[in-house]
């Protein structure tokens, strides 16, 4: 059966590219932009055939051939339009159209992505089917050990002790992170007293503090921390505006990820293996997700897979605004200057820089590709 998850998590990346490019044509379409071909999937054609539409040139309107084609590798897609990346004296030329028409054509890919994350994600919280990503309640902190040779060892406090107060602390609601902030701001030898849950009696228990290798104060304790998501119970309105926070959270969360990876590229550490997929990677992880949600129930495993619909959508969606050449962004980023300045950057200059982005780009699927396949085996 795990064949099948695969292809349910091939089939959502299909679907999503598909509305990627399908903004893109449609605004082109809108825009009286000609358009050579529209492809989902990279590399070798597999299934191929012409279509006619109605196009307006010089006021006049005439009929134009599209090819649509579905390609062996479901590594993206693309919709060509004619003369993209060329000096070419045909009226229907996306570089002989005006400025405002080929930002909004090329805006509306990325753009298509994050609407579609915004709706799912309004459906799946109007009818409460999930969880609030960025909200927990009944947060409790359990001990699940002791380091061996610390104070901590010797006293009363056992496994599966859960924490109620430090110093007089509340801690029901916090984090292990409140916890560590607060103990490493003692001196090693002090003396604290936690109220500790076992079984149904609370109960004092003193536990001395210890130095860590690395110099800081530590409480000689493994710590657990457990939680359930908070309910979303909103109408139909609310959980519009739950769903822009949603995607705003997503979105920083997304870029603060990006920093973080930049920084350790740039300082010269090694980024972790898994810390970032490619298509293999996602497949992989949607389809062992929904094995596993679809194991349980029925609906876990559809909430499930709108749920990592909407989240791959809007990843999409910001990658491709990100200022890269051969991205939308990088378009966009080139776009604007010629908006602002009002001159149109070298059409040969241009055509070299995404040529270029577009081979570093392929060089970085190959890569991630690579390290996907590499976890995959291990």
């Amino acid at each position: 059966m795990t064949i099948v998850y695969i292809l349910v998590a091939i089939v959502m990346l299909g679907v999503l590219i598909f509305l990627h490019e399908g903004g893109h044509y449609l605004m082109g379409r809108l825009m009286n932009i000609g358009i050579e071909e529209f492809a989902i999937g990279m590399g070798p054609k597999i299934f191929s055939r012409k279509g006619t539409h109605k196009i307006k040139v010089n006021g006049k309107i005439e009929q134009e051939t599209t090819t649509y084609s579905l390609r062996l590798l479901p590594l993206g897609g693309f919709c060509a339009f004619v003369g993209e990346d060329e000096n070419n004296s045909d009226p229907r030329a996306m570089n002989n159209a005006p400025v405002w028409k080929r930002l909004l054509t090329v805006a509306a890919g990325p753009v298509t992505n994050l609407l579609v994350a915004f709706l799912i994600g309004w459906v799946l919280i109007a009818t409460a089917t999930v969880p609030n990503l960025y909200s927990t309640q009944n947060a409790y902190i359990e001990i699940s050990g002791t380091i061996e040779g610390l104070p901590a060892e010797e006293s009363y406090i056992k496994s599966g002790d859960i924490i109620l107060s430090v110093d007089g602390i509340d801690m029901i609601g916090n984090g292990t992170d409140t916890m560590k902030s607060y103990i490493s701001s003692l001196e090693p030898g002090s003396s604290v007293k936690i109220w500790v849950q076992r079984g149904s009696v609370s109960l004092p228990v003193s536990v001395r503090t210890a130095r860590s290798e690395s110099g800081e104060t530590m409480l000689g304790v493994y710590l657990t921390q457990y939680a359930t998501r908070a309910e979303y119970d909103c109408n139909v309105l609310e959980a519009m505006g739950e769903s822009a926070v949603l995607m705003k959270n997503i979105f920083v969360d997304t870029f603060e990820s990006l920093g973080g990876l930049l920084r350790k590229l740039f300082s010269g550490q090694s980024i972790p293996e898994g810390s970032v997929s490619g298509v293999v990677g996602i497949v992989s992880n949607v389809s062992t997700g929904l094995r596993a949600s679809f194991d349980e129930d029925f609906l876990s495993g559809i909430t499930l897979f709108f749920l990592y619909m909407m989240l791959i959508s809007e990843s999409l969606g910001i990658m491709n605004l990100l200022p890269l050449p051969a991205l939308d962004g990088g378009r966009l980023a080139v776009l604007i200057i010629e908006l602002i300045t009002k001159k149109h950057l070298n059409r040969r200059v241009e055509g070299y820089i995404n040529l270029a982005g577009l081979a570093l780009l392929l060089c970085l699927m190959a890569v991630v590709t690579f390290s996907d396949v590499k976890m995959l085996i291990k």
